[in-house]
């Protein structure tokens, strides 16, 4: 986008989090306000206006535009997923209306899931006085948004089902994934064929994909539970709590401690 947004203009409507699974499909549905869909954990297939097979792979997610139906489902056992629904007069004059979709720079995905954990602390906290500082993220986040053409040359990657699995199959196990050569046992391959399926498929590194996997898991752990510091370093892969203090500390930029805090009314 390269035109500034009226922030007072955004009407916030529902945010929430919640899981996608078998017996909870997404969709379908067809809107007559934006909806920010995005996906914490887990990965989910969409059929978008003309965009079949959409996979988004977490973090990542996608703007779904008004009077656009959808549907969908979690790939794999579930998915970890945020709504947000606002109504917003500047779309037009903004490229954002109509029918179709945006998805976000890959390069800024972890920026954006940074944002909306803080804007669903907001809207949990149901603080009026929180409003205006509700749309100015919502305004940062959408500028993260570029129509997919030019954003992702290739929208709808070809699946690979044996990773997939392997991947879902690691994060139903993540205390037994101590390396990412027990992820390869898991599709039968050396550690080295399952770091360049994942680069080929992803275009990430498998590395920092499990660690993340172990990161986000390790948040549920810390929001949802009384469990301690070492448990869930366990429970999560790692052979030690301070591995885990490190490894947090440098990617979300505060100790297990302080998130645990922060995050104390959602428990």
């Amino acid at each position: 986008m390269t035109r500034a947004i009226d922030q007072d203009s955004i009407d916030l409507r529902e945010h929430r989090l919640g899981r996608f699974d078998r017996r909870m499909p997404i969709g379908p549905a067809r809107w007559d306000f934006h909806d920010l869909l995005w996906i914490h954990e887990g990965s989910v297939r969409l059929d978008i206006g003309t965009a079949n097979g959409l996979r988004l792979h977490a973090p990542s997610g996608i703007l779904i535009l008004p009077d656009t139906p959808f549907s969908g489902a979690a790939i794999g056992g579930f998915a970890t997923a945020s709504i947000c629904h606002f109504s917003w007069p500047d779309a037009d004059r903004l490229d954002m209306s109509g029918q179709g979709y945006r998805l976000p720079r890959p390069s800024e995905a972890m920026h954006v899931q940074a944002m909306l954990r803080l804007s669903l602390d907001l809207a949990i906290a149901r603080n009026e006085a929180d409003l205006p500082r509700r749309r100015r993220l919502l305004s940062a986040i959408l500028d993260c948004f570029e129509h997919p053409e030019s954003t992702h040359p290739v929208a709808i990657r070809t699946p690979d089902t044996s990773l997939d699995l392997a991947w879902n199959q690691a994060g139903a196990a993540l205390g037994k994934m101590r390396t990412l050569s027990d992820v390869a046992a898991l599709m039968d391959v050396h550690e080295s064929a399952l770091r360049a399926r994942h680069r080929r498929h992803y275009n990430t590194s498998a590395g920092s994909h499990l660690r993340e996997m172990r990161l986000r898991r390790a948040e549920d752990l810390l929001s949802t539970t009384r469990c301690s510091i070492d448990e869930i370093a366990r429970l999560v892969g790692y052979g030690h709590a301070e591995t885990l203090i490190a490894a947090f500390h440098r990617s979300r930029g505060c100790t297990p401690g302080q998130f645990r805090h922060r995050s104390n009314p959602f428990a």
